[in-house]
């Protein structure tokens, strides 16, 4: 019997495959994982900035559409940024460093900073 994937179901995978790229591959702490740690964090970093920078400087020229879609996925990285975050932390206590005080990506990026000007 043949199953119909659903498009929720394609969705679901797209998103996935769009997502997966941000998963660190490399073992905790080695030199290739804080290289890999480093590109995925800068990337985010980037898009985070960028997906800001749109809904400010074109917050009339947006949908609701539009806007609904660059806000999930200004959430989404969020989230990928708190993996990014706990994997450093993970890594650095392997080698005897407590760094959990200190969120690398909430003090690079000011976490909270403008975002009360943002449409949502």
């Amino acid at each position: 019997m043949e199953r119909k994937i659903s498009s929720f179901d394609m969705l679901l995978t797209q998103e996935l495959t769009n997502l997966e790229r941000f998963i660190v591959k490399s073992p905790l702490g080695t030199n290739e994982f804080w290289s890999e740690w480093q590109a995925k964090t800068g990337e985010i970093v980037v898009t985070k900035a960028a997906i800001k920078r749109a809904l400010r400087t074109h917050q009339g020229q947006l949908s609701q559409e539009e806007i609904n879609k660059l806000s999930s996925m200004l959430e989404a990285f969020k989230e990928i940024a708190s993996y990014l975050e706990l994997l450093r932390q993970t890594a650095l206590k392997i080698r005897g460093i407590d760094a959990s005080e200190w969120d690398i990506l909430g003090g690079i990026e000011g976490e909270n900073e403008g975002e009360d000007d943002l449409p949502f």
